[in-house]
């Protein structure tokens, strides 16, 4: 039996967790039969991450009283001594969120309380599927909370595309109803929270691209000074995708042209066949061939072959920057062909290109053998 990796994510919701978390659950509900509870430890082991929060899950719902409002009530109460924290409150939030939806006003207070321990940002989603206005007036009262935990909540909850969450089609079709979510929260005093704004920004973009853009132009107009370099920021985070798909109005909006007087010249790649864990080694030029500053993106593209013997585009972002009157840079990169969980390599022909400003403008074929 393969020795198991001690680090492994899975981890977070082990044995010695769920024993903190009948411990706790004991402390404030003296008739909660820990011993039950205890058993769906030895269930955990062939589960990944989820599938232990599940399990959790389920055997609290066995275990705890079945009247719901009194198992919420337990719950809370059980993260008040403050030993509970992190990824161990993960089966309270799929808990409110699976058993909660027909009490929305006290399960969603008992998220915004757990929110401020450990992200509810997963837990109130499928209250903005069943009961979306509902839910959305009360995230917007969060987004002027004092806690920043629960004013990013406000942002992070309501993604329509939240990694690892509930795609929320009901914003994908009419991103406006989160809007006024974002309005509140674009001159947030914490990075933490604008960062959030950004990202739900970026989200909308993929599906509505014109209107981000008009967002953000807007939000830069109306800006006061002391906001202008908060906005900024959002800008550049918010038009990401974007940026890297060329789109002229993104480009606009960040200040760089889609139509750049320049060239690229000397583009090399320093050989022709790799094997997984070398490094692809690129070099060019990029020449100036205008009487004035210009602001100047470079990305690159690799074409990964894909297992259908077809390839999928991945742009990495590589530079941004000023580039002066008639001025010649040099940029040197390499590229880690390392194994990662997200990607699955093929052998065959790969392709590479250099994108600047959203144009492509040169690239090189090269073999990868796995």
């Amino acid at each position: 039996m393969p020795v198991e990796n001690p680090n492994a994510f899975k981890l977070l919701i082990s044995r010695d967790v769920v024993k903190l978390i009948g411990t706790e659950i004991a402390f404030v509900f003296p008739e909660f039969d820990q011993t039950a509870f205890l058993k769906v430890a030895s269930t955990l082991h062939p589960l990944e991450l989820k599938g232990r929060v599940v399990a959790v899950r389920e055997q609290l719902r066995k275990v705890l009283p079945q009247d719901f409002l009194t198992a919420l009530q337990t719950l809370v109460s059980s993260t008040k001594r403050g030993r509970l924290k992190g990824f161990a409150l993960w089966p309270y939030t799929e808990f409110i969120q699976t058993y909660g939806l027909d009490t929305p006003r006290e399960s969603l207070s008992a998220l915004k309380r757990l929110t401020e321990l450990f992200t509810a940002e997963f837990g109130v989603r499928p209250f903005l599927v069943h009961q979306t206005d509902e839910t959305l007036k009360f995230l917007l009262k969060c987004a002027k909370s004092s806690n920043e935990h629960i004013r990013r909540w406000a942002s992070e909850g309501s993604r329509p595309r939240l990694p690892w969450g509930e795609r929320l089609d009901v914003f994908i079709r009419d991103p406006s109803k989160t809007l006024p979510i974002l309005e509140l929260l674009k001159n947030d005093d914490s990075l933490y929270v604008r960062k959030s704004v950004a990202n739900h920004l970026n989200d909308i973009s993929k599906d509505h691209p014109d209107l981000t853009v008009r967002t953000l132009k807007r939000w830069q107009r109306e800006s006061l000074p002391q906001h202008r370099e908060r906005i900024e920021w959002i800008t550049h985070r918010a038009l990401r995708t974007l940026i890297k798909k060329g789109d002229s109005g993104a480009l606009a909006a960040i200040g760089v042209s889609s139509k750049p007087k320049l060239k690229i010249t000397k583009f090399a790649i320093d050989k022709l066949n790799y094997r997984i864990g070398d490094r692809l080694t690129m070099s060019f030029e990029i020449q100036s061939q205008a009487p004035t500053k210009q602001s100047v993106v470079v990305d690159y593209v690799i074409h990964f072959m894909k297992a259908n013997g077809q390839t999928r585009a991945k742009v990495f972002k590589l530079k941004k920057f000023s580039l002066d009157p008639h001025a010649n840079l040099r940029i040197d990169k390499q590229h880690h062909l390392k194994k990662i969980t997200t990607r699955q390599y093929y052998s065959g022909q790969h392709r590479i290109e250099i994108q600047v400003n959203g144009l492509l403008k040169e690239r090189a074929d090269w073999t990868l053998k796995v």
